[in-house]
């Protein structure tokens, strides 16, 4: 497939995954918490639960005086830690918190049922499709150099997915 069919999938995509996905999930997110700051804290889980302020701001694409200001916001609501780099403490590392842990696990049983009413509108046969979709993108992610340096994606705790 070209690189300009690709980019026009990708652009029709956006308004629907906006209005499908990402507007009912940002309704659902607690009081205080951005989309911002959950994405951080899903990109730390990717990155094994911790990661220096500069290759976080890098990996969420934010200048690093904004990232500055994120992190202020996740320390606030308990959900990283901030320390030095034992190897250099000029480098600051974040490190997600149980807290941030608790909050996605419960998001994920609680509040991510938001999806619910487009999944049951699929069959069986698209809800597999779309499945198998989001595996095979996530793993096409996974698998860029800028992706949290290429470290293996999934769990929090360093063991990868399988997809």
């Amino acid at each position: 497939m070209e690189f300009l069919e690709i980019q026009e999938k990708l652009l029709s995509l956006l308004p629907v995954w906006d209005y499908q996905i990402a507007k009912p999930f940002k309704q659902l997110l607690d009081e205080g918490v951005s989309l911002d700051m959950y994405y951080c804290i899903k990109t730390l889980e990717w990155c094994g639960g911790a990661s220096s302020m500069t290759q976080l701001a890098s990996l969420t694409k934010m200048p690093k005086q904004q990232m500055t200001k994120m992190a202020d916001r996740l320390v606030e609501h308990g959900f990283v830690t901030r320390y030095a780099d034992p190897d250099d403490r000029r480098i600051v590392m974040i490190r997600l918190t149980d807290k941030a842990k608790e909050y996605i696990d419960y998001f994920l049983e609680h509040d991510a049922s938001c999806f619910r009413p487009l999944l049951e509108q699929m069959t069986a046969r698209d809800l597999e499709e779309f499945g198998n979709a989001l595996g095979h993108l996530i793993e096409a992610f996974c698998r860029l150099p800028n992706c949290c340096n290429g470290m293996d994606k999934g769990t929090s705790d360093g063991d990868a997915k399988s997809y």
